[in-house]
């Protein structure tokens, strides 16, 4: 498991506080993409999940939020400070495609903030909005993977706070997961078949309490829970989810012992559930997972991140 190169030590500023996103899996589970000043570390996973070396890197953009489409064609990164969403082609393999640059897309409506998710089966993201108003725009995809203006919607939450918010898809497309760590609460909006949020809007959200300031999600591919690092100490959390996607009610979330990611700046789980994956800013935090429950089933490990020099 091996991947260290030299890594130098970057503060990151937090970018208004918001919630980071960096940490993404490709869905044919070849590459973990994470996120790093300079660009965008590609580390190969093997056939059981486990992260290996070499890194690849690929430079030019400073990510805030990664994601990759439901067909793992596209790559899409967040700059909020430019007001940007920017993607690239990828190959079958999860590798950019030679001789094609990033494309940009500046949204129409609300800026956006960093975090940002794909549906699991649809052409649609969901971006994070720095406005009050509302918990994330979604946006359809078209021809290339292009967003599209005319098909985008608000998703609204009550009480969410502006930046600081993850989000997370149930692997049905039933639940959006929208994490506040201001308000130490999860907020499950239920979506529609065609991913839109439900018409009554702000009425069909849960919003769960939690004792810990959650930031980055992720949701286990079997549905069996919700992972969520706490932003002020990086500890990693479990909240058990029912059939029907919503928090388990016999159960609150549960600290995974061992497993931190200081300053997290995103949390990710293997397509087949074998393995849960959180980030900081110089290590990846690693830890083996049963594919039923999502429960851990073996020791953490934390490795230290690949760093290209510029």
């Amino acid at each position: 498991m091996g991947v260290a190169v030299h890594r130098d030590e970057d503060p990151w500023g937090d970018g208004e506080g918001a919630v980071r996103a960096e940490l993404a899996v490709h869905p044919a589970a070849t590459w973990l993409y994470v996120g790093e000043p300079h660009g965008i570390l590609r580390i190969p996973l093997g056939a059981d999940g486990r992260p290996e070396a070499p890194a690849e890197w690929t430079p030019g953009i400073r990510p805030y939020g990664l994601a990759v489409d439901a067909t793992g064609s596209c790559l899409y990164v967040t700059d909020p400070p430019g007001g940007r969403l920017l993607w690239h082609a990828l190959d079958p393999a999860g590798r950019p495609v030679r001789g094609v640059g990033w494309q940009v897309y500046t949204p129409a409506g609300p800026d956006l903030a960093a975090a940002v998710a794909a549906h699991p089966f649809l052409p649609l993201l969901y971006v994070a909005d720095r406005e009050g108003t509302s918990a994330a725009t979604l946006l359809p995809l078209g021809h290339g993977g292009r967003p599209d203006d005319e098909g985008t919607a608000a998703l609204r939450v009550r009480g969410t706070s502006p930046l600081h918010q993850g989000l997370a898809v149930h692997p049905a497309g039933t639940r959006l997961y929208v994490s506040d760590p201001d308000e130490r609460a999860l907020n499950v909006v239920a979506l529609r078949p065609d991913g839109r949020a439900d018409p009554d809007g702000p009425a069909r959200t849960l919003t769960l309490q939690v004792p810990s300031a959650p930031g980055p999600l992720a949701v286990h591919p079997a549905a069996a829970c919700l992972y969520f690092a706490d932003r002020e100490t990086g500890a990693l959390h479990r909240a058990g989810l029912a059939p029907d996607g919503l928090p388990d009610p016999d159960t609150g979330p549960e600290r995974l012992p061992g497993l931190t990611a200081p300053r997290c700046t995103g949390v990710a789980v293997h397509p087949r559930g074998t393995y849960l994956y959180a980030s900081a800013t110089v290590t990846l935090a690693v830890t083996a997972l049963d594919p039923r429950t999502g429960r851990p089933s073996g020791r953490p490990v934390t490795l230290p991140l690949p760093r290209h020099r510029p």
